[in-house]
């Protein structure tokens, strides 16, 4: 974003109200008022209606009938997570079945790339380990050629980089080694033809994380 002397009055509301929301000001459920709003920020109508339809997008607001816009959940809390990593599970084993039925020639040399990258990185932070899982991923379900698994995969890791609690990122650090290691294995099995092995390794991957987080 551009330094706060340089945000056009629209960006400048969006960044407020979604501060707002984001230290509990602003709480869920509550309905926001453009007027109300308006003064407290000392903004005109304008920008903070332009800044509601972006909050809105980004997930912050939702509009219902009758009450106007509300502050919603958005908060990815530990039951959001694993019902995601239920779905994700799912997309996945549908994968290399869909590899292991059409037999689809399956190519290592991209995870082993990928893994050399994040091996240079001497302290990976919380959200690089969730990147990673998220393009190992996207890696993996792009032989499927079903862009609905991508966007959803997609929009599951935009909604945990944005709202994701702190005890789901910690399952991505506590737990990389280990998911590196797994993602590996995975990979190597799918082009070796070992699809049992690799969809074994897929449910590791997912209760790995499900059992640290409610250790």
């Amino acid at each position: 974003m551009s330094k706060t002397g340089q945000e056009t009055l629209e960006s400048k509301a969006h960044r407020m109200i979604k501060e707002k929301i984001r230290c509990g000001e602003y709480q869920v459920g509550q309905r926001l008022i453009e007027a109300d709003v308006s003064r407290e920020l000392e903004l005109s109508r304008t920008p903070v209606r332009k800044a509601f339809a972006m909050l809105t997008v980004d997930g912050y607001l939702e509009f219902e009938d009758y009450k106007g816009v509300i502050v919603k959940n958005c908060a990815i809390t530990k039951e959001r997570y694993i019902e995601m990593l239920d779905v994700m599970e799912l997309f996945m084993i549908a994968t290399i079945d869909k590899i292991e039925a059409k037999s689809l020639n399956f190519s290592n040399q991209h995870l082993f790339d990928m893994v050399a990258k994040f091996l240079s990185i001497e302290n990976p932070t919380d959200r690089e380990c969730m990147e990673y899982q998220r393009w190992f991923i996207n890696e993996i379900l792009s032989y499927a050629k079903n862009e609905y698994y991508l966007q959803v995969v997609n929009q599951f890791y935009d909604d945990l980089l944005e709202f994701g609690e702190p005890d789901v990122f910690q399952s991505a650090m506590k737990l990389f080694d280990k998911t590196l290691d797994n993602y590996i294995a995975c990979g190597r099995f799918i082009e070796f033809h070992k699809f049992d092995e690799a969809r074994a390794i897929v449910k590791q991957i997912i209760n790995d994380r499900i059992l640290f987080i409610f250790r």
